[in-house]
């Protein structure tokens, strides 16, 4: 008799479990998906209503490999579109470039700020070569490379809006994975010479789907497994996960029962650990408990001008502003919106049940509006839009605090020792990675499962000390 092909149920219908069960399926094995939303996608989900198509914030493929490039274009049987990147930062009154530039960042400013900058990269540059920065926090790990003032100018304030704890107690890792340039001198170098192989940081083009969003990938991807004989099963949280003899043996979701051989998970970590039953070890759970998410609320503003700028982002790290970033998605493709209207997506951090989670839809677009006023766009007014939409993610950002990587490692150990059970994907491994590392977890996965091979392949991407673009 053949040998049964093992059964393999993926948690979380977001692009790295979407992306497993389509290279499974593909391949011809049963998998069945369970996604607690109404539809799959996760953080990468798009919505379309009246002729808009909206993404939850900036989403971009950073493609290196033509092969990928063709294979996605099969995927979605339409080419994708190739964009020059156009982000910068507002403050102060005036644009900086993102990532930053010497002269833009730096000479631009008033001369005696300009001076405190330089004189404190020295100071910084002469402290570290006395005694080298023990880096422990993002804020020693930034003012040791950049010097005190460019730190308070342009890192500070974003990252402790953004995170809503001091930079102080924040880990030095967040830093050396999501700063782009080692240190001023470096800025001014990157500046000047455009070398090959450059890091990711400097990737000045990104691929993005003609039409259907970002959330266009998960979808076409559903619907091939479906289409193979797997099942895409929305609406259906997790609620309990059975182990026996270091094995998940069932699982349970809010109306159904799946016997299981084979685990991928890209649920949140926190989520997860309360699932098991029996229970995991009460240090495993603690550890859990002490890990945190940053939620983001999410207010589209649906606007009957053609265009209230050409950024595919902007950070707004002042205070005076609610939004820590605003996105437009006609600039990532001009089918995402009717012809003379655009949308605007403003994104609020914040902590779920919080004041600003609370908020009134009507409340928050009209602080939103208050930002793009001030900012000098246009005199946008309440005539100006025709609806609001406000999302919610609880789930968005893992913070890196310090300590993190000690409760995280303490929970990843025990998943690792339930034998059948692979974990992938920002939520499920605490790792703020991109999207094109979530599809690759996930086609990791799906190749350790289809050839029994390392199974620790998955978790390994992403890992490098580099920025993430």
């Amino acid at each position: 008799m053949p040998l049964m092909k093992k059964h393999v149920t993926i948690l979380g219908g977001g692009l790295a479990g979407m992306s497993c069960a389509h290279s499974l399926a593909q391949a011809g094995r049963q998998v069945t998906v369970l996604e607690r939303e109404s539809d799959v996608g996760g953080l990468a989900r798009s919505y379309t209503e009246n002729e808009f198509t909206y993404d939850l914030g900036p989403h971009r493929f950073l493609i290196h490999q033509p092969k990928d490039v063709a294979d996605f274009s099969a995927l979605l049987k339409e080419d994708l579109l190739l964009k020059q990147r156009k982000s910068r930062i507002f403050l102060k009154g005036r644009f900086f470039d993102y990532p930053l530039k010497v002269s833009n960042a730096i000479f631009s400013m008033p001369p005696l700020t300009t001076a405190r900058i330089l004189s404190d990269y020295a100071l910084a540059k002469a402290k570290t070569l006395a005694r080298p920065s023990s880096d422990r926090s993002f804020e020693e790990w930034v003012e040791s490379r950049f010097g005190h003032t460019l730190y308070e100018i342009f890192f500070k304030q974003y990252t402790e809006k953004a995170w809503g704890i001091p930079c102080s107690d924040i880990s030095a890792d967040w830093a050396s994975q999501r700063i782009s340039l080692l240190s001023l001198w470096d800025t001014f170098v990157k500046s000047l010479i455009k070398r090959g192989n450059q890091p990711r940081t400097y990737a000045s083009e990104f691929y993005y789907p003609p039409k259907g969003g970002i959330g266009a990938l998960c979808v076409k991807m559903a619907k091939d497994v479906e289409s193979a004989g797997g099942k895409v099963l929305r609406g259906q949280p997790v609620t309990r996960v059975e182990v026996k003899n270091n094995l998940i043996s069932k699982i349970h979701s809010v109306d159904l029962s799946i016997d299981t051989q084979e685990v991928v998970s890209s649920l949140p970590l926190t989520d997860l650990v309360q699932f098991f039953s029996p229970k995991a070890d009460a240090g495993v759970i603690e550890a859990g408990r002490r890990l945190k998410f940053r939620a983001i609320v999410f207010v589209f503003l649906f606007i009957k001008r053609p265009r209230i700028s050409d950024d595919h982002w902007i950070y707004l790290p002042e205070e005076r502003f609610i939004s820590n970033r605003l996105t437009e998605s006609a600039n990532f493709s001009r089918q995402n919106v009717p012809a003379g209207q655009t949308v605007l997506c403003a994104e609020i951090t914040c902590d779920v049940g919080d004041s600003t989670w609370n908020t009134s839809d009507d409340v928050l677009a009209e602080r939103v509006v208050a930002d793009i006023v001030q900012m000098g766009f246009t005199d946008l007014s309440k005539n100006d839009i025709s609806a609001v939409r406000t999302r919610r993610a609880g789930e968005a950002y893992p913070i890196y605090d310090i300590g993190y990587a000690e409760r995280v490692s303490q929970v990843l150990s025990y998943g690792e020792s339930l034998s059948n059970l692979i974990a992938i994907g920002r939520s499920a491994l605490f790792r703020y990675n991109n999207m094109d590392h979530s599809i690759e977890m996930g086609r990791r996965a799906a190749e350790a499962l289809l050839k029994k091979s390392d199974r620790t392949s998955a978790a390994k991407v992403a890992t490098e000390k580099q920025y993430f673009g």
